[in-house]
């Protein structure tokens, strides 16, 4: 008997592959969607197993995640893509806090609503917090000393598009970004950058940081506008689209983990371990579109004939792992925003107060009349490495140092430990991988991905999803989907942008063509 061949196998149901398949399903091109894990689809959004535990004599249980809450305002082609597969209902964020720690002296402002509502336009929008009494708090007067380099590192990067120009610079890390500022605003900045870019700071490169903050604030006040799930995006986001491509006689199996790809005449067979049914198996496919961590790619290209020695002279990314902490409490923090950031000595990064966000945790709260805070590490080894009782004893501590009225109530705790599977994102340039690949019929999406977007994490993951979509649909002589251009900067971004490039296709070759003369000279 002669194989199936399906039109398309997409490999991964993380977001891109989600977004990828449920466009094709709604192009009528049903996919047969792969994914490794056999019971949480949805990559960094799916859901876990329950933590579980007795307090006051009843049992609850909590269902665990990867810590996805919410989306920012450049996340149109997310915003869209939930609008045609799902009924989820967004909730804007009413604020964000900031919360700096030097060495026992915590300082909190409500810095988000403050910097996008602000009078100050954009570049310059971080100036509104100096109108705010508590931010004088958190400076010193030795911190104005920063404004050259604060304001040259401004310039550089509104006159700088790192994804546009595919500019790597491999090597250069984030700190280069900080040079003449001083070790309070660096180290809040740092902070940001932290946050953004979901690494440990030694590990971020100085383009991915400016092309991180680019995408999420720099260039619009509005693009720092957080919009909360109702719930955990394994329930609102995964499942639905799941259901979709299933009604669209689109085909999901759990429990398959891609090992390669081979060629055979004009279709791709698909080798997987399938661990639901045992052994190995192969598919036969049209098309193929690769969804997969930058790991797993890898992986899988370097072991077919077909595709290693292409491969082979690709660029991935590296990949990083993760902690999200979890911390219950018998009483409730002071009124304030649903999360935040934390900067300075902390250990935790960011912060996010469940009971004001989804349904399960506000019933711990008007039951026990307590509180449930989730805190998300971005740490290295140093911090990996320890034991999950010690995490929990040092995030606990730092809890009550941000919200003292939490001393002495709390209850249970709980450590995930998310795979090495997190980009540590690197600028795509040619020599990485692209939605469309080096081998006929194979297309690629993923938060990773080379394509023309300045668009990064979820967001990236949709526009890669419904470009390798289009691309199999315009194969097929089907109409593709619209992918919505990124908002335009505002007017004092454009114009300071169109001086800063001027100087460096001017002055800045000049000065590059001398520097260069006298290197060879010393040499």
């Amino acid at each position: 008997m002669e194989d199936d061949i399906f039109p398309v196998v997409v490999i991964g149901a993380g977001l891109a592959g989600l977004a990828a398949a449920a466009h094709l399903a709604a192009g009528g091109i049903p996919p047969l969607l792969l994914e490794a894990d056999s019971r949480w689809p949805g990559g960094r959004m799916a859901g876990g197993d329950a933590d579980i535990f007795i307090h006051n004599g009843r049992e609850w249980a909590f269902t665990s995640e990867h810590g996805m809450h919410a989306l920012w305002g450049g996340y149109d082609n997310m915003r869209a893509t939930l609008e045609r597969f799902t009924a989820v209902h967004l909730q804007e964020s009413p604020g964000e806090e900031w919360i700096n720690r030097w060495g026992r002296e915590v300082r909190m402002i409500e810095a988000g609503r403050a910097v996008r509502w602000g009078w100050f336009p954009a570049p310059f929008h971080y100036l509104t917090l100096l109108l705010n009494p508590r931010f004088w708090r958190t400076i010193t007067p030795l911190d104005f000393l920063s404004l050259p380099g604060f304001l040259f590192s401004i310039l550089w990067t509104v006159g700088l598009d790192p994804l546009e120009e595919q500019v790597a610079l491999d090597g250069l890390m984030m700190n280069e970004y900080f040079r003449g500022w001083t070790p309070n605003l660096r180290a809040t900045f740092t902070g940001l950058g932290v946050n953004l870019l979901a690494a440990p700071a030694e590990e971020i490169s100085l383009t991915s940081f400016i092309a991180a903050i680019r995408f999420f604030t720099m260039l619009r006040r509005d693009l720092w506008q957080p919009a909360y799930f109702p719930d955990s995006p394994h329930h609102v986001v995964i499942e639905p689209i799941l259901e979709y491509i299933e009604e669209q006689e689109g085909g999901v199996m759990l429990g398959t983990e891609v090992q390669e790809l081979q060629r055979e005449g004009d279709h791709w067979r698909v080798i997987v371990e399938d661990s639901r049914r045992g052994g190995r198996r192969s598919l036969l496919a049209e098309r193929v579109v690769l969804a997969l961590d930058p790991p797993g790619a890898e992986r899988v290209l370097l072991s077919g004939a077909a595709t290693q020695e292409a491969a082979a002279n690709l660029r991935f990314p590296g990949a990083v792992q993760n902690l999200t902490v979890r911390l219950w409490f018998d009483a409730p923090p002071r009124d304030g925003t649903p999360g935040g950031m934390f900067t300075g000595d902390f250990l935790p990064d960011n912060f996010f107060w469940l009971h004001r966000l989804i349904p399960a945790f506000k019933e711990w709260h008007t039951v026990t009349g307590g509180s449930v805070l989730e805190m998300h590490l971005y740490v290295g080894q140093d911090i990996l490495t320890l034991a999950d009782s010690v995490v929990l004893v040092r995030c606990v501590d730092e809890a009550q140092r941000a919200f003292p009225e939490l001393r002495g109530h709390f209850v249970h705790g709980a450590v995930r430990r998310n795979l090495r599977t997190q980009t540590n994102f690197r600028i795509p340039t040619g020599e990485s991988l692209q939605v469309a690949t080096p081998w006929p019929g194979v297309y690629a999406c993923g938060d990773w991905i080379g394509y023309p977007t300045p668009s990064m994490w979820m967001e990236r993951c949709c526009v890669t999803g419904i470009a390798a979509a289009n691309a199999v649909l315009h194969d097929n002589g089907r109409e593709t989907f619209p992918i919505i251009p990124p908002r335009e900067p505002e007017a004092l971004v454009r114009a300071l942008a169109g001086l800063v490039r001027l100087f460096r296709r001017t002055v800045g070759r000049a000065i590059l063509v001398v520097a260069r003369g006298l290197r060879r000279k010393r040499g």
